[in-house]
């Protein structure tokens, strides 16, 4: 596979510009606590291919997996770009990451997106999670 380009953030760090998401194929929902040894093949596979951008999503339940496929994977996790997305836990942001790294079994994500913005109920709730 060809090298996937990046993009330079102000801060100089560096995002890969396409990424492998664990979402909507993969989705599981809550309750399910069962580990999709397929889903962490698929991870694996991906970075194999050059994949460096992963995303994942509390509310997709398949977080342990990506930080399976991560630990599996032989690439670096600084050499990852890792993405994960808050949805139930929207009302304490620190709670909420807290568990997104457990599940992941990491120690910090690239990037933190609240998944369902309109679930804030008001731009006040933006700036309190701050």
């Amino acid at each position: 596979m060809a090298s996937i380009p990046s993009s330079t953030l102000s801060d100089g760090h560096r995002i890969p510009m396409l990424g492998y998401g664990t979402g909507t194929a993969w989705f599981k929902g809550s309750g399910n606590q069962s580990i999709d040894r397929e889903l962490i093949e698929s991870v694996k596979k991906a970075i194999a291919l050059g994949y460096r951008h992963l995303d994942g999503a509390e509310v997709y339940g398949t977080e342990p997996e990506l930080g399976a496929a991560i630990k599996e994977c032989g690439v670096p996790r600084e050499q990852l770009y890792v993405v994960t997305k808050v949805n139930q836990g929207v009302v304490d942001i620190p709670k909420a990451i807290d568990a997104s790294l457990q599940r992941l079994g990491l120690d910090y994500v690239d990037l933190y997106v609240s998944h369902p913005p309109l679930l804030a109920g008001t731009y006040c709730w933006l700036e309190i999670a701050l």
